[in-house]
């Protein structure tokens, strides 16, 4: 399955300049947001978002064509 991936923040210089931050990755099926995260080797704390919803649940199984978006955790203020 093909999963969208954007990166936000400092987390874009994971990737290439030319990818400007995106990147689809080709997964096994019930593969999980861990899973991405793991793959691009992110071990901060980090936010996402699936399909332009907030996802707190890394386990989360994903479906072919999802959008994950992987930001840095908001500040308290």
């Amino acid at each position: 399955m093909k999963i969208k991936v954007i990166l936000h923040s400092y987390l874009r210089e994971l990737l290439p300049p030319e990818a400007q931050g995106q990147t689809t990755l080709e997964l096994p099926e019930n593969s999980t947001i861990s899973d991405i995260l793991h793959i691009l080797e992110i071990t901060t704390s980090v936010a996402c978002a699936l399909n332009e919803n907030y996802e707190p649940d890394k386990s989360k199984i994903l479906k072919d064509g999802d959008v994950l978006r992987v930001l840095r955790p908001g500040a308290g203020g």
